[in-house]
């Protein structure tokens, strides 16, 4: 369990790792027939650490939780090998890293000291094939992504990268300031058309814009299948700070990622409303009386996108029916509606259930309602819709 007090000035590391440790605990078990289990981290640190563990950092709560699986594994059965791969560059923090990692005797870790570039190659020359490997990226700026293309591109692969938006968003229109946006805004090639779209656009706009581009630019990167983003916002305004891009090939990743995802936009928003109470406070010198009693303010941004979520769902499930008007089947139509909207499997097969009840769909094999649509059922259109 994360500990909120040790995020205190940092509370957007504290949304990224409740998706972290929401994500392996969930995702491990389902990669346990690749039989080796890889986490490396480009940017290990540790960063700001306030707990006595490194509890509050990436590759501890990775650690930790492979240790877990393995073990729960062996309950099983099943003998899973764990191996993590990290890299700082600071040799102070490097020393700490090295430190820290003796607390996890059953992983077998590798600490790199210099730079992601240096060491990209090397890691991914000693991760065997067969092996499957979650790779971490989080910088504190915008590194030429193609670096590491040794990493993402082969199959078996997962990647979580963060995304710096609010650096992207300010120098998007300069070719000299940030070049190292081309690989992820851009194309292989680098060509720099994108620049021009960009800059005749203001907020949301812009950053729908430019949000777009990076995910389907690292999709493209390594052939990927789906590419979900989570807004992680400052902390006093709404404005974002960074994208969380989660690539992954296979619609089990997917899903796994939007039930994460739902639960750090619920950290993000219970902080962010509790901020925005404590801010009104200060400036009234009074209690607000007309506050909502729960922890998320309806209209903080997370809370949006999480009631948005459904809407957008039911758009979009409309939307891909339209498209085919042959229909199509359940397993090819949700992977796609979860790639593009903020909702998780649960709720998109309640949106289903609703659209089907109402004869807003038709799906012959889906007899009851009180049971989930399989994945063999085929979804259409009424032929008067």
């Amino acid at each position: 369990m994360l500990d909120p007090r040790w995020y205190e000035g940092r509370e957007q590391a504290l949304v990224k790792h409740t998706f972290l440790d929401t994500y392996m605990p969930a995702q491990i078990p389902k990669v346990s027939w690749a039989k080796h289990f890889v986490y490396v981290d480009l940017f290990a640190g540790p960063w700001q650490s306030n707990s006595d563990d490194y509890s509050d950092t990436s590759f501890g709560i990775a650690l930790k939780r492979m240790t877990e699986a393995k073990s729960k594994q062996a309950e099983l059965g099943r003998s899973v090998k764990m191996t993590a791969h990290l890299v700082e560059k600071i040799p102070e923090n490097y020393a700490k890293l090295m430190e820290a990692v003796k607390r996890f005797p059953e992983i077998e870790t590798r600490c790199y000291l210099g730079t992601a570039e240096q060491h990209a190659k090397t890691i991914a020359d000693t991760i065997p094939m067969r092996a499957f490997r979650f790779v971490v990226i989080d910088p504190k700026g915008v590194p030429d992504i193609r670096h590491f293309q040794c990493l993402t591109e082969p199959e078996r692969t997962e990647v979580l990268l963060n995304f710096m938006f609010q650096f992207a968003n300010r120098f998007a229109g300069s070719q000299d300031r940030m070049p190292t946006l081309e690989g992820w805004l851009g194309d292989l090639q680098g060509g720099s058309e994108w620049r021009s779209e960009i800059a005749s656009l203001r907020g949301s706009e812009r950053e729908a814009e430019i949000s777009e581009r990076a995910r389907h630019a690292l999709k493209r990167m390594g052939a990927y299948s789906f590419a979900p983003a989570l807004t992680v916002d400052e902390t006093d305004i709404d404005r974002p700070l960074y994208k969380l891009i989660y690539l992954t090939r296979h619609p089990a990743g997917i899903r796994v990622f939007r039930d994460a995802h739902r639960r750090a936009l619920e950290i993000q928003s219970t902080y962010r409303s509790a901020k925005k109470a404590e801010n009104r406070k200060r400036i009234t010198g009074m209690e607000d009386l007309f506050s909502q009693t729960t922890a998320m303010e309806p209209g903080e941004r997370s809370a949006r996108a999480i009631a948005d979520g459904e809407t957008e769902a039911r758009e979009v499930l409309l939307k891909f029916l339209s498209a085919h008007p042959e229909g199509q089947a359940w397993k090819a139509l949700w992977p796609n509606v979860l790639d593009a909207c903020a909702v998780t499997y649960k709720s998109l097969v309640g949106v289903a259930r609703v659209l089907w009840s109402q004869g807003e769909i038709e799906v012959p094999e889906w007899k009851s309602s009180a049971k989930n649509p399989k994945d063999e059922f085929y979804f259409g259109l009424p032929r008067n819709y």
